[in-house]
């Protein structure tokens, strides 16, 4: 994006990845006009601030995201000038079969679709730590109208990404071979989350050891829970995690990198994943950490 890329327009503009966008991202991609609409705002302004818009960002939570989607690309029905919209959830490939079929049935040949996952955010962007090789774009679709070709846009943004921030942008996923890796990586710090959630005296430990993740964590405690909800691959992670859990005694800090450590070994086989993440790769390196610590005791 650049200084005449026209006005983006996000879409749930005061949540916190919003907000975000709209502190951190934007104004470094040279950004200059920001709208929002939120929950509140009534329903006849909507086509006023689309029409005032050159990109759309839905930045909503992932429980009702594809709904979401779906109603913007259908307000967007009648619009005469080029628009994108950037489709952003941390679970891509319900919204694409979603948003594709609209797209489909309205056949605007203005309105183009970006079907991307950012993997950073408000809770850790620092491009010196040890994990920022995580931070990726992960491209998985587009969806191009027959009058609003994406590839030289796509191509600026790829290149204003790695220059101003130093994140690379892959195209080498779709979207189900994306929701099924993040499972394994992403989802399954997320069953370490969970475990936080659900047992305060492990809470407590996790703060004091791994105080970052700890606070990520609670930070996006709707999030996590909405990924372990509809991410289709995560049935099975889940009950590995179950299992390597059960395994041990279910009482330490140790305990639980053991089960972390037990359930990654199972699913990724001791390999990097393809699309890690900064806190799959931080529980990695403390439960490597860990072994020369506390023994864990088995059940």
């Amino acid at each position: 994006m650049s200084d005449d890329s026209g006005a983006v327009l996000i879409i749930g503009g005061r949540g916190e990845f919003g907000r975000f966008l709209q502190r951190d991202i934007l104004p470094n991609l040279g950004v200059q006009s920001v709208l929002t609409i939120e929950r509140e705002t009534p329903l006849d302004q909507h086509v006023s601030l689309l029409q005032q818009a050159r990109h759309v960002v839905n930045a909503t939570p992932l429980a009702g995201y594809a709904e979401r989607a779906c109603e913007i690309a259908h307000e967007c029905r009648n619009l005469q000038q080029p628009m994108t919209l950037w489709l952003i959830p941390s679970v891509q490939a319900g919204v694409w079969r979603a948003v594709t079929a609209m797209l489909a049935s309205i056949q605007n040949p203005y309105l183009s679709a970006v079907f991307v996952h950012p993997m950073y955010g408000p809770n850790g962007f620092r491009s010196d730590e040890r994990e920022a090789r995580t931070f990726r774009n992960i491209l998985t679709a587009t969806a191009e109208g027959a009058k609003h070709s994406l590839t030289e846009e796509i191509a600026q943004i790829v290149e204003a990404f790695q220059q101003k921030f130093s994140i690379d942008t892959t195209t080498a996923f779709d979207p189900e071979q994306h929701d099924r890796i993040t499972a394994y990586s992403q989802g399954l710090s997320y069953c370490v989350a969970q475990t936080i959630f659900e047992r305060p005296e492990i809470d407590m430990l996790v703060r004091t050891r791994i105080p970052d993740l700890h606070f990520s964590f609670h930070a996006n405690h709707g999030l996590i829970l909405d990924f372990l909800r509809f991410n289709a691959y995560m049935s099975k992670v889940l009950a590995v995690f179950r299992d390597s859990w059960q395994r041990t005694t279910q009482s330490s800090y140790g305990d639980l990198l053991s089960a972390f450590a037990h359930a990654d070994e199972m699913l990724n086989c001791d390999t990097e994943p393809s699309i890690p993440t900064k806190w799959y790769e931080k529980l990695r390196a403390a439960a490597i950490g860990s072994r020369f610590e506390e023994p864990v005791r088995r059940v």
